[in-house]
């Protein structure tokens, strides 16, 4: 189940750079933004050149949202952060712009059914 959770997050974030729709670019540029700290819709939407409300109609015609795409990259960003040993549950939760581990634990369960302390042990130990 680890190497398919590990191939599964490498081919998603592998084909972030295949494709070329709004929720693609905004998903590349959040993983940018989010190692700055900076992941809000509006740093999303300066660095994409786009206004607010231009990047809330083109995700709509996608039918998602800049949340449900925030929690994509948070979800594929963490496994590959919690596979490096070296860093801290609290720094995974910083890296991805949760400002406590509770809120990260609480996001990370909804995605894989497990706390990240339990997916490091479980899956890394291995």
């Amino acid at each position: 189940m680890y190497g398919q959770l590990i191939e599964q997050a490498e081919n998603t974030l592998r084909s972030l750079y295949a494709q070329d729709n709004y929720a693609a670019q905004l998903k590349r540029k959040l993983v940018e933004l989010l190692a700055a700290g900076e992941a809000s819709a509006d740093d999303a939407c300066r660095a994409l050149k786009l206004s607010r409300r231009t990047l809330q109609r083109r995700l709509k015609a996608e039918k998602t949202s800049f949340q449900k795409v925030l929690q994509e990259v948070r979800a594929v960003l963490a496994v590959n952060y919690l596979r490096d040993k070296r860093l801290k549950a609290l720094e995974v939760a910083m890296l991805l712009g949760y400002s406590s581990i509770s809120s990260f634990t609480t996001a990370f369960k909804s995605w894989y059914d497990m706390p990240p302390a339990e997916y490091r042990q479980k899956f890394l130990a291995a």
